[in-house]
């Protein structure tokens, strides 16, 4: 009997050394696997929810160094953000669930990757907590983020999605995040959290109030589950637990539980998670008139690091930014810089012009021939790579803002096509949808057809197809 039972100690410490590699080599992928938003027609493409609902990997540049602090000097009459969300959680009860418990031990055991992406949000999330609270939803909203992008508001996905709030192409064209020359919405943490607080509030709605089933929405697509629900069994306060989600979704409402459960425990939220203080440190302005960001950090002497992080949407300094735009800057510097901001000249309207990609031409080639680098023209087309296609246009930002450009003739190259695109009516990046025509696209943005084909120089036997861009004016 003692041998019997030796020899089962030996099998259980040879299983739970195994778990344990297992679970090492498992935190390693979940630490830079995180999810992406669905959009609204995937309730009619049944293909496109599963395919949204894949694992995608991430790529999140590093945190500046301008928000590498010491925080240990905050007094410890300060209260800290995790406290300040811990008071407001509302789905507690839901903590001790199986799942959740699990997810929980998996974050313990990787003390660095809660210290990395709290540290990382500590520019914003006050600002987006306030905005949850102002709509009276669950502060656990407030830590999606850390699954969706690691709180970075560049994170990218192999599907597509951006930005903090991890948000597909057709999402942000379904809720107004708009893609212009030079700016990406999603990247906009003003707007993408409008946005992605707007997309979760009609998913409560959709699923009758219940936020898990909200949150498995967020993240599988709304179709997904409602296939779910009506394969389902029964119909209870629990039904998220018992449905048959992709792997992904049924780990990925457990992980956000996870991490609030940890806060909720002010041991672990004092120890592990990295101290920010329940204080805003971001202000928005309205600009009331066009501006240069370069001009601005120039003329106010401006920390160019930090406007830049602040405002990741704004891909080129350079660039104009328009009347309208909510520009977030330290709140320490908020009404110096709003000062400076009345007493700016309006930044001239930018022009741009059109090329069409020939054969052999490489975006080096085409920053050369137009004086411009090839840094600004990924930039202005929201570009991810120096990859471009014979026959796709670009968009060119004009050195000068008449109505054509002299561009200089090449003996050995042929001479680029290029069409100057009024300065009034600055072209938008449309990414194209699976089931998009022409047509639709003219009709959802209140052109023509003709004007879709003469400013991408087109024509009715050139097929759109899902994934690429064209440009709406």
């Amino acid at each position: 009997s003692i041998y019997i039972v030796s020899l089962c100690f030996a099998a259980m410490e040879e299983w739970v050394l195994n778990k344990n590699v297992l679970m090492v080599f498992s935190l390693a992928f979940f630490a830079i696997g995180c999810t992406h938003t669905p959009t609204n027609a995937d309730l009619d493409n049944s293909a496109h929810t599963d395919a949204i609902a894949q694992k995608a990997d991430f790529i999140s540049p590093l945190l500046s160094d301008s928000f590498d602090k010491d925080f240990s000097a905050i007094s410890n009459s300060n209260q800290l953000i995790w406290h300040h969300i811990e008071n407001k959680l509302e789905l507690t009860k839901l903590y001790d669930h199986p799942r959740v418990i699990l997810q929980k031990h998996k974050f313990l055991n990787d003390s660095d990757y809660l210290d990395i992406v709290t540290k990382r949000s500590e520019p914003f999330i006050h600002f987006i907590l306030s905005e949850i609270e102002n709509r009276q939803m669950p502060a656990e909203l407030a830590i999606l983020p850390i699954i969706e992008s690691g709180y970075h508001p560049r994170a990218r996905s192999r599907a597509k999605a951006e930005g903090l709030w991890q948000i597909m192409p057709y999402t942000a064209k379904d809720l107004g995040l708009k893609r212009s020359v030079g700016y990406d919405g999603r990247h906009d943490v003003y707007a993408s959290t409008s946005a992605a607080l707007d997309y979760l509030a009609q998913m409560y709605k959709k699923f009758d109030g219940d936020w898990l089933l909200a949150l498995a929405a967020y993240n599988a697509g709304p179709q997904r589950v409602k296939r779910a629900l009506k394969n389902a069994s029964a119909r209870d306060e629990n039904v998220y637990w018992g449905l048959r989600l992709p792997r992904e979704t049924r780990e990925y409402v457990p992980k956000i539980l996870a991490l609030c459960a940890i806060i909720k425990d002010k041991e672990f939220s004092s120890t592990l998670l990295h101290p920010i203080e329940d204080a805003p440190y971001l202000a928005t302005i309205e600009l009331s008139k066009r501006i240069s960001p370069a001009k601005l950090i120039q003329t106010a002497a401006a920390n160019e690091t930090e406007i830049k992080l602040l405002n990741p949407a704004i891909r080129n300094l350079n660039t104009p930014i328009p009347a309208g735009y909510h520009l977030m800057v330290p709140k320490r510097d908020a009404e110096f810089l709003a000062l400076a901001i009345d007493n700016m000249q309006e930044a001239p309207q930018p022009s741009w012009a059109k090329h069409k990609i020939n054969r052999g031409e490489s975006l080096s080639s085409i920053a050369r021939r137009y004086g411009t680098t090839i840094r600004t023209l990924r930039e202005a087309n929201n570009m991810h790579s120096n990859t471009i296609v014979a026959g796709r246009s670009l968009v060119i930002p004009l050195k000068q803002t008449h109505s054509t450009e002299e561009v200089p003739a090449s003996a050995k190259t042929k001479s680029p096509v290029v069409e100057t695109i009024s300065t009034i009516n600055v072209p938008y990046i449309y990414v194209v949808a699976m089931g998009d025509s022409f047509w639709k696209i003219a009709n959802r943005n209140n052109t023509t057809v003709q004007r879709l084909f003469e400013i991408n120089g087109r024509s009715a036997d050139q097929p759109l197809q899902p994934g690429e861009t064209i440009l709406v004016d």
